[in-house]
């Protein structure tokens, strides 16, 4: 069939109809659908964003019903054939599907390239290009964190400046307000002072009238 899918011919397989068979025969399939992908290896919920991003791209709303199809026709069988569900969702994405099922393929191939055993279980794997897209994210947002703790500091400091400032104009207040008061007793002591000296003139003068 020149498709590049390894395992029987669709004429071969019981899965597909004949009117499958006839549809698959008129499309072409990515190479990527060469590779098998066993589901039991890959974090299918680590995809559901993204799947839902594409819907949401190719169809211009969110649509649940899509999404959910999309993940349960990856769940039916441990190595789905992805040229039945290309098939299936065609009537759904239309022109974008053979391009979304490129990029998803793509997606569960490198999620199962990053799955690992570890006492003697399966740890599934995920993909590395959403590894990537997360790391990025994550630095993204320690970023933003740092730039509003920097924001928040720099407040702070503007904050603790400006409180320094009306303490110090509290202070000179303060200040004035002693000067004044010095300068207020030094005035009344000059002018008792001066008081002083005119009543001893005074004095001085009456003496003297009294003399003569």
């Amino acid at each position: 069939m020149g498709d590049g899918f390894r395992g029987v011919s669709a004429d071969r397989d019981g899965r597909f109809r004949a009117a499958d068979r006839k549809l698959m025969a008129k499309m072409k399939f990515p190479p990527e659908f060469s590779t098998k992908v066993d589901m039991r290896k890959v974090q299918l919920e680590v995809l559901r964003p993204w799947v839902g991003k594409k819907v949401t791209q190719y169809l211009g709303v969110e649509d649940d019903i899509i999404i959910n199809m999309v993940m349960a026709e990856l769940e039916k069988e441990n190595e789905p054939d992805p040229r039945m569900i290309q098939i299936n969702l065609t009537g759904f994405l239309e022109r974008n599907t053979g391009a979304f099922m490129a990029e998803l393929w793509k997606l569960l191939c490198s999620a199962q390239s990053n799955a690992k055993e570890e006492k003697g279980k399966v740890v599934k794997g995920v993909p590395e290009q959403l590894l990537h897209e997360k790391q990025e994210e994550l630095n993204r947002i320690n970023s933003e964190l740092q730039e509003r703790a920097r924001k928040i500091q720099d407040d702070q400091e503007r904050m603790k400046a400006i409180q320094r400032e009306r303490e110090a104009e509290r202070e000179r207040a303060v200040e004035r307000e002693r000067e004044l008061e010095r300068e207020k007793e030094l005035r009344r002591r000059l002018e008792q002072e001066q008081e002083e000296l005119r009543k001893a003139d005074k004095a001085k003068e009456e003496k003297g009238d009294k003399e003569k």
